[in-house]
C-alpha cells in the first residue's frame, strides 16, 4: 500500500489522551509524550501543543485519523476501549478536538513541517539542555 506521510498536531491539554489512542492503534507509544513540543511562534514558551510525524501511514490510517480529529470517530485499535490499559472510549472521544491531521501525497516537500507549523502559528520549543 502507498504511504501517506502525516503530521499530527495536538493541543498540550489533550496530548496524553491522543498519545494513548495512537498507542492503542499500534502506531507507537509515546508519539506525543516524547514528540516535539510546540510554542506560539516568536516565543520560547509555554508549550501549547505537541507534534508527531508518521511517515509510514497509509490512506486507511490517515482517513481514520481525519475522522477521529473531525468528529471523534474512534479508530480501530488493538484491544478493547477501556480494558487492559487501553484508554476509555469516553476519554478518547473527549480528546479529539485538540487534534489536527496534515498529509501529503507523493514527495514530501523539504519545508513541509515548517509550513504546517506556520499555518498554526507554532514553532518548535527550545530543546531542554541536558
Amino acid at each position: 500500500m502507498t504511504s501517506v506521510p502525516c503530521i499530527l498536531i495536538v493541543t498540550e491539554a489533550n496530548h496524553v489522551a491522543v498519545d494513548q489512542v495512537l498507542a492503542a492503534q499500534g502506531r507507537g507509544y509515546g508519539s506525543f509524550t516524547q514528540g516535539r513540543r510546540l510554542v506560539a511562534a516568536g516565543t520560547t514558551g509555554p508549550v501549547v501543543a505537541r507534534m508527531c510525524q508518521d511517515m509510514g501511514a497509509d490512506a486507511t490510517v490517515e482517513a481514520a485519523w481525519r475522522a477521529y480529529a473531525s468528529s471523534g470517530d474512534l479508530p480501530d485499535i488493538e484491544g478493547i476501549w477501556g480494558e487492559d490499559g487501553v484508554i476509555s472510549a469516553y476519554d478518547a472521544q473527549a480528546a479529539h478536538t485538540g487534534l489536527s491531521v496534515h498529509s501529503v501525497a507523493g514527495a514530501v516537500p523539504q519545508d513541509w513541517a515548517a509550513s504546517v507549523l506556520a499555518g498554526h502559528g507554532y514553532a518548535f520549543a527550545p530543546e531542554v539542555e541536558i
